[in-house]
């Protein structure tokens, strides 16, 4: 290929390449246009994997029911009910107004408990990890919600509110909080000491610090205790209702109980575990993605 001398000195080429730099340097327009291309095919392929992971949910579900119909004949109807039985309790509680009403109930104590200890338990995990002072004042409270049963905090919300909204919110925060605490205590303390003396150095003021270091440090934990208290907090929830006989999903499983209507037991089962997922896919993994777009994929 031949080039010309243009004035300045600058090496020119007759194909229309960028004088200042040899073919396949970054100023040259081919190596620009195979990036463009090259982008392409890796956005589709991301568009694709986006969807793999839901995909396999739905296909574990779908074998679940599927063994679960294969099975359901060889048992009593009290024992393993078929899955349309479980489906047609579902949709005459849905037609009386029934499962809106009691899953809304349910989910007003789930969620305003979580909110409780997201809110309560962040701020206090950070001080206790960073304060052995904090840690030692904390200690027999921490030890005490941890170990106690929650049958006897159950009995304890009974003896001060009796049942109310404000007992099984009340006994699912104090049952669950100690999960996320650890979390977040333990993610305090595995951050790398010599940030906080950099920023320190750099006079840096203790609200920069927590914002820059210690807050990007601890969402790791913070998710993970949160996914964990959640799941904590949806058995505490329900056992509440189901001992207090307060509105919601574990009141109407004991009322299914004792009236033997397995299929009844089996359709709140289900609805437990359907808004979990809603939960996760349309909450918690959005929420991941967004908090952690500092950490680097490997």
């Amino acid at each position: 290929m031949s080039t010309h001398i243009e004035a300045g000195g600058r090496l020119a080429h007759p194909d229309g390449g960028d004088p200042g730099g040899p073919a396949g340097s970054p100023r040259d327009p081919r190596r620009r246009g195979g990036r463009a291309a090259q982008s392409a095919p890796s956005g589709a392929r991301s568009r694709v994997r986006r969807w793999i992971r839901p995909a396999r949910v739905v296909l574990a579900a779908l074998v679940i029911l599927l063994a679960w119909n294969l099975a359901a004949p060889h048992y009593p109807g009290y024992v393993l009910p078929a899955p349309i039985d479980v489906w047609t309790s579902f949709t005459s509680t849905w037609s009386r107004g029934v499962w809106i009403e009691e899953v809304w109930a349910t989910l007003q104590h789930l969620l305003l408990a979580f909110g409780i200890v997201l809110v309560a338990g962040l701020p206090l995990g950070i001080v206790i990890g960073r304060s052995t002072i904090a840690e030692d004042l904390s200690r027999v409270v921490l030890v005490f919600l941890q170990t106690v049963p929650t049958i006897v905090l159950i009995a304890l919300a009974l003896v001060v509110a009796g049942a109310s909204t404000s007992s099984v919110v009340g006994v699912t925060v104090a049952g669950s909080i100690t999960y996320f605490l650890l979390n977040v205590i333990q993610g305090t303390r595995a951050i790398d000491q010599d940030l906080v003396d950099m920023a320190r150095a750099y006079r840096a003021s203790e609200g920069a610090i927590m914002r820059t270091v210690v807050l990007p440090a601890v969402v790791p934990y913070f998710l993970a205790g949160a996914r964990i208290t959640l799941g904590v907090a949806w058995q505490i929830t329900l056992f509440a209702e189901y001992l207090m006989g307060a509105e919601g999903i574990g009141f109407q499983v004991s009322s299914a109980i004792k009236l033997l209507d397995t299929k009844a037991v089996f359709m709140w089962g289900l609805s437990v575990v359907a808004m979990t997922l809603v939960l996760e896919y349309g909450a918690f993994r959005p929420a991941e993605r967004r908090l952690t777009r500092h950490v680097k994929k490997g």
